[in-house]
């Protein structure tokens, strides 16, 4: 019989601009497309074989989310990393993040959790987690945070918390990978040990502690990739201030995307 709890299942959208919709952010998460970068509506039709109504809706909505924007006469643009985003992104999730402590879980959600645990325990057996290995672990962490998300009672919470999460996700992997370091994935067993005695306090605490952890790994790249920018581009710049500095991966255009819509 099938399991329909298995965290193997895909979790995925179901109408046709919701796919597509995450189909490009993963793209954008993952680095396919660099900051900056402009997105032609003909090419990701082909690649993503959508229609055109259905990449500029999804499009559309990722423009909403702080992933693209709209660029008078020029299309559409991946959004730059920048001091400001990266502050939206921490600030908000030290916000709304503790609120995941006091949503209330039944038995099955308990089970669920401490099964999603245990399979991240498993894979950090044997030392420290990197690669594909922690790629999976954060997976995990990923399908936890949205069970808590789905358990709130405001859903337009827990829809602002999916977008910080998809754009905290842009921002790291940016970060990690022109780096050797990388961030520690949370270990929710003292959380779920936490609402599985009603401490929600300590389990708000745990949150907190989870939110400081990206905070301080992201803010130190940040902060490592602006130090290591030429001093004489600064120069050149109008004066602008530390928020609104941005950060971009060397761009290799393709010849496809230099064309105009």
């Amino acid at each position: 019989m099938l399991d329909h709890q298995s965290p193997f299942l895909a979790q995925g959208p179901s109408d046709l601009v919701a796919i597509a919709e995450d189909r490009i952010r993963n793209a954008i998460k993952l680095g396919e497309f660099s900051p900056g970068e402009r997105l032609s509506e003909q090419v990701l039709c082909d690649t993503y074989r959508f229609g055109r109504g259905v990449v500029r809706s999804a499009l559309s909505r990722l423009a909403h989310k702080g992933f693209v924007s709209a660029q008078p006469r020029s299309g559409w643009r991946v959004c730059s990393i920048t001091a400001l985003g990266l502050r939206e992104i921490t600030l908000g999730r030290a916000r709304l993040e503790p609120l995941l402590a006091d949503v209330d879980l039944s038995g099955d959600d308990i089970a669920r959790l401490e099964t999603l645990c245990d399979m991240q325990a498993a894979l950090r057996l044997g030392g420290s987690a990197h690669g594909s290995q922690l790629s999976l672990i954060r997976e995990y962490e990923r399908q936890i945070r949205g069970l808590l998300a789905a358990r709130l009672k405001a859903p337009l919470i827990a829809d602002w918390l999916d977008i910080l999460w998809h754009r905290a996700d842009y921002y790291l992997n940016f970060f990690e990978a022109s780096s050797v370091r990388r961030l520690e994935a949370v270990d929710w067993t003292d959380f779920v040990a936490a609402k599985k005695a009603h401490r929600n306090d300590d389990a708000a605490k745990l949150l907190l502690a989870a939110c400081d952890a990206f905070a301080e790994f992201t803010q130190a790249s940040l902060l490592k990739s602006e130090l290591a920018a030429p001093v004489e581009h600064k120069a050149k710049r109008p004066s602008v201030s530390s928020d609104e500095a941005h950060i971009s991966r060397p761009v290799r255009e393709r010849s496809f995307l230099k064309k105009d819509f």
